[in-house]
């Protein structure tokens, strides 16, 4: 529910170039884009002082970004840029010349939809990566993954070695890993063609595996080779190097899918060359 509030002594540059910057901050967010607010004032340059306002315009907004204070830091700083990013091209100016602050809504203090907010609903959940992937593939693109080799790295000040007892005696892993490379601002929550394709059909995020998920969580199946101290010797793992590992799981076939497996069309074309 940002409200965001822009002072400039310069006109507004009008109700559809604001809609921009709404529609840049629920995306970012990813709520619905009728729960953000933008409004512009003018201001008196004989009435107000800031070096950038004097001599002859443009003369750069300053905005405020009231939000709730249960966002955390880092989706408040994508936020920060995505209004400051947008509202640059909206104006043709420097994003350097645009100066932004946010005023935190708390618990109790905000009115929103007639009723007074005092905490979201859903706690946040957080979770530490026990390690990160090493080596393999440096850049994100999506197939020929199989003869990918790479390291799954246990993260050495909470675990050592005997956490990795008795691994080594399956051939393949479950491994839950975070897309750390994917902006927040390019989250999806609704509906979208698998990897861009308008040949294939609109379907829902949960109907789909693309990496711009919610919470930007995947889940990869995966050849072990072998287990060296810290070090799980991986191939066939689709996270890039640098990925944070969530969880490391040893697959075993009693939690394959029970029954005929079902599946449309278009995703055996995805994965065709996927691996």
């Amino acid at each position: 529910m940002p409200v965001i509030t822009l002072l400039s002594p310069d006109a507004s540059p009008g109700s559809a170039a604001l809609a921009r910057i709404a529609k840049a901050a629920t995306d970012t967010l990813g709520i619905a884009p009728d729960r953000c607010w933008v409004t512009w004032q003018r201001l008196d340059r004989d009435a107000a002082y800031r070096p950038q306002w004097q001599g002859d315009g443009p003369y750069p907004p300053i905005g405020f970004v009231t939000c709730k204070a249960s966002y955390p830091a880092a989706l408040v700083g994508d936020l920060l840029r995505a209004v400051q990013g947008e509202l640059a091209a909206v104006l043709g100016i420097p994003g350097s010349d645009i100066y932004l602050a946010v005023r935190r809504g708390i618990e109790g203090e905000l009115l929103v939809r007639d009723e007074i907010w005092n905490g979201d609903d859903v706690p946040a959940v957080t979770a530490q990566p026990v390690a990160h992937v090493v080596g393999g593939r440096e850049e994100v693109f999506d197939d020929a993954w199989d003869g990918v080799e790479a390291v799954i790295r246990l993260d050495g000040s909470r675990f050592g070695p005997e956490a990795l007892y008795g691994l080594a005696d399956f051939s393949h892993l479950e491994v839950v890993f975070q897309f750390d490379r994917v902006p927040l601002s390019k989250i999806e929550t609704g509906a979208r063609h698998p990897r861009g394709n308008t040949e294939w059909p609109l379907v829902g995020i949960f109907a789909q595996r693309g990496k711009n998920r919610p919470n930007r969580i995947g889940v990869s199946r995966c050849k072990l080779h072998r287990v060296d101290g810290l070090d799980i010797h991986v191939s066939g793992l689709d996270a890039v190097a640098g990925s944070p590992v969530l969880d490391i799981k040893p697959y075993m076939a009693e939690f394959g899918p029970r029954g005929t497996v079902r599946q449309p069309a278009w995703t055996e074309e995805i994965m065709r060359d996927y691996y």
